[in-house]
């Protein structure tokens, strides 16, 4: 590494990690701020509060990360332009690319560095966030905390819904299954209570009937009363509702994938939103690269000016691609755009956007 390399790379390293430092420390403060009346009640120990805070900051990463970078990038390009470190170099006849080389090899490193969290690192913390929460409400078995309401599932052959679920002893209570035939109502289930065999894959319910319907007047004509029984026939896990319940910033990758995986099952057209969010994780991956493939050659081109009227100019880019990113997911979400475009247009306006910059440095 040159000398020029190893002082862009130390002022660049300083710049990076005090504002990743004190970025994930507010983050923590305002995470634990959030739920210290959880920790006061059940006296969590202070290793267990730490080890908390290191997922849940390993799991803002996505977040940390490329906002970390872009600011550093910032500031350090706006200390340049006040020390009149652009034009000297410029002037001695180095290239653009020579000078900037050291940003490419860390905007290029943090790129796959967080893809490379994405699938594995982020996810686990994410999970271990998520249990270490829910072991606050096993801890209180009691109260209605450890139960969910109002659970269902749409698929193209039944419908689900479920009274009420504890997460606790995996059990659920009021039971009603409708089973479709052409959309036509074939059998209905009800049971009072029963409860998911994961190891065989089957359901059992007690204290129920089952309702089937004559195919052609839609008209119920037997009626069985059971008071314990297995059907084989559902497969459907209450995991998935209880997946579905929460939204998709909540998931981790590894429960975004699972559900995808069983998309046709369980999917309905309005959940495109889960497959929005796990390809818009995959492709933010690629932010600190294309900070530096636009902040970059806008510093460069504009050294003569005020570096503020740069700065400006990079919020506007960034502006602009936020509100194209929020307006084109809406779309999307309500069917009105196809999806993979809704997240490709963004990046493709940030790889267009400096092309002006990038040919008059060339």
């Amino acid at each position: 590494m040159k000398c020029l390399d190893r002082y862009f790379a130390r002022e660049f390293g300083k710049i990076f990690l005090l504002f990743f430092i004190i970025l994930n420390a507010f983050l923590c403060f305002v995470d634990s701020y959030a739920h210290l009346e959880k920790f006061l009640k059940y006296h969590a120990p202070f290793g267990e509060i730490f080890r908390y805070s290191i997922a849940h900051a390993a799991a803002c990463l996505p977040l940390t990360l490329p906002l970390t970078f872009a600011v550093a990038l910032i500031f350090l390009s706006t200390a340049m332009h006040r020390h009149n470190e652009i034009l000297p170099l410029l002037s001695s006849g180095l290239g653009f690319f020579k000078i900037t080389r050291i940003f490419w090899f860390f905007g290029l490193t943090g790129s796959l560095l967080l893809l490379l969290c994405n699938f594995h690192w982020i996810p686990n913390a994410q999970e271990y966030v998520q249990r270490y929460l829910e072991s606050f409400e096993k801890n209180d078995a009691g109260t209605e905390m450890s139960c969910v309401k109002h659970l269902t599932l749409n698929t193209p052959q039944r419908l689900w819904y479920i009274n009420r679920y504890d997460k606790n002893l995996a059990y659920a209570f009021g039971i009603s299954v409708c089973e479709y035939v052409e959309g036509t109502e074939s059998r209905r289930i009800t049971a009072k209570l029963g409860y998911f065999d994961e190891s065989a894959n089957v359901w059992v319910m007690e204290q129920g009937r089952e309702i089937l319907f004559h195919p052609e007047s839609r008209i119920a004509d037997r009626v069985h009363v059971f008071e314990r029984r297995v059907f084989t026939e559902l497969n459907d896990p209450p995991k998935w509702m209880l997946l579905l319940q929460l939204p998709p910033n909540y998931l981790s990758l590894f429960q975004l994938k699972e559900i995808i995986d069983h998309e046709s099952r369980i999917f309905s057209d309005g959940h495109v939103s889960y497959r929005m969010y796990f390809y818009d994780i995959i492709l933010s991956s690629i932010v600190c690269f294309l900070s530096c493939w636009v902040a970059l050659p806008l510093f460069f081109a504009l050294a003569r000016a005020n570096p503020w009227h740069s700065i400006a100019k990079l919020c506007g880019i960034f502006l602009v691609f936020g509100v194209i990113s929020y307006i084109l997911h809406a779309l999307a979400q309500n069917g009105t755009f196809p999806w993979p475009y809704a997240l490709l247009i963004p990046f493709i306006f940030l790889l267009l956007a400096p092309l002006p910059w990038v040919r008059k440095l060339l």
